[in-house]
């Protein structure tokens, strides 16, 4: 039997990804609305500036921005092979594109300040030491007022690590359509990867970085998977 290549592996996790997001099993729709209404509500017309940490293959970032003046667009992101995808779903007349392969959490390799930030489902890999340097270095590249929008996993008051992911891996394991082999892909990363804050140990982080959180809402509909929108701006 031959070893599976990394090319192989990578396909097969990003694939099962992509079907988390278009069958809505982590609350990607309703995230992504109450973002997309933010934004429109807060720039109009007015140019934006944005840094995508974590940014995939870049279609939340390309759906989000759709109706907005997006004038430049900087990308984050670990993995090479999504980078190429982002590069073609970002490829906009009028935008500046830079793409980098880092990760999140190790100093930034961009330069430049930036009046939106976004980050979907990835700032909860890292630990708190890593989300309270990543939020004082987003401060610094930010200029005043900007936006940082952040949808992802979170913790409710009430759980413990260890209860959150017992209480996600039950959720994944009641999803039939779910296939076997992706089902266990997706515990593994939660066991091994999911260090997801409560809102109010983000906000406490938001505020000795000087972030202030705007608002914040948790997605109803999927009690077994919290999932946030949250809002900070630059004080």
């Amino acid at each position: 039997m031959k070893h599976r290549s990394e090319v192989d592996i990578f396909n097969e996790q990003w694939q099962c990804y992509r079907w988390l997001v278009d069958n809505n099993i982590m609350g990607h729709q309703q995230l992504m609305r109450l973002a997309t209404r933010k934004l429109r509500q807060h720039f109009g017309h007015q140019a934006v500036h944005l840094l995508d940490l974590g940014c995939g293959d870049a279609s939340l970032a390309a759906e989000m921005t759709r109706e907005l003046s997006l004038t430049s667009y900087t990308a984050v992101d670990l993995a090479e092979s999504v980078l190429a995808m982002a590069k073609q779903n970002m490829r906009q007349p009028g935008v500046d594109a830079e793409f980098f392969l880092s990760d999140i959490f190790a100093p930034l390799p961009v330069n430049g300040s930036y009046n939106l930030i976004f980050s979907s489902f990835a700032i909860h890999h890292g630990s708190l030491t890593e989300k309270q340097a990543l939020f004082s270095e987003l401060r610094n590249k930010a200029e005043p007022d900007t936006l940082f929008v952040l949808i992802d996993a979170i913790r409710l008051d009430h759980q413990s690590r260890d209860q959150y992911i017992e209480k996600v891996g039950e959720y994944f394991r009641s999803i039939p359509a779910l296939q076997s082999d992706w089902q266990n892909i997706v515990l593994d990363h939660v066991s091994q990867c999911d260090f997801p804050e409560s809102i109010a140990q983000l906000c406490e982080i938001g505020e000795q970085a000087q972030w202030r959180l705007l608002e914040h809402q948790i997605v109803k509909e999927l009690p077994d998977y919290p999932a946030a929108f949250m809002v900070f701006q630059a004080k």
